[in-house]
């Protein structure tokens, strides 16, 4: 009986120690999931540590100069209003200054990758308008709705967060 205490303990580390971790030589149970032969187990993962640095593209060669709106779009369903005499002109230091339906206006603008921001949004005349509305409305989708940009040789949509085109615009020759 005491023979049983003594083999049963030690049957058991025998065990614990075969299965370990440390134990180079497993079975082909391990040999199935890792790279090599049953002599040489390896992990299969494998960790690099590098630092990846991303940059996007951005445009702002492109956009630098003067666009006239052609076109501007309150919803997505909504028509076409066009916009004669009002322009944007993009300037080397991330300022724009142009002219709204109305009065002429100045502010910021910021570009990360096909991502662009108006904000400080200024009117620096303040004339009587015809239409106060549109140029509320214009204001309202620069600098709040805007949020991406396509541009080409010739044109430059500005789109919402959904890639919907609210202005077009074309390049002044």
């Amino acid at each position: 009986m005491r023979r049983r205490f003594v083999l049963v303990p030690v049957a058991i580390v025998v065990f614990l120690l075969a299965w370990s971790p440390e134990n180079k030589t497993m079975g082909s149970r391990q040999t199935r999931y890792g790279i090599g032969t049953a002599d040489t187990v390896r992990d299969s993962v494998v960790f690099y540590d590098a630092d990846i640095k991303a940059r996007q593209k951005n445009y702002k060669k492109e956009l630098l100069g003067k666009w006239n709106m052609i076109s501007m779009r309150r919803q997505q369903k909504a028509g076409l209003e066009i916009l004669n005499n009002v322009s944007i002109e993009f300037k080397i230091d991330m300022s724009f200054s142009g002219k709204a339906p109305c009065n002429s206006i100045s502010g910021i603008y910021t570009l990360k990758g096909t991502s662009i921001k108006f904000s400080n949004i200024m009117l620096n005349s303040k004339m009587a308008c015809a239409n106060p509305d549109l140029e509320q409305a214009f204001l309202q989708l620069l600098e709040g709705t805007v949020s991406a940009y396509s541009v080409s040789d010739t044109k430059l949509l500005l789109r919402d967060g959904s890639s919907n085109i609210i202005f077009e615009l074309e390049r002044e020759n």
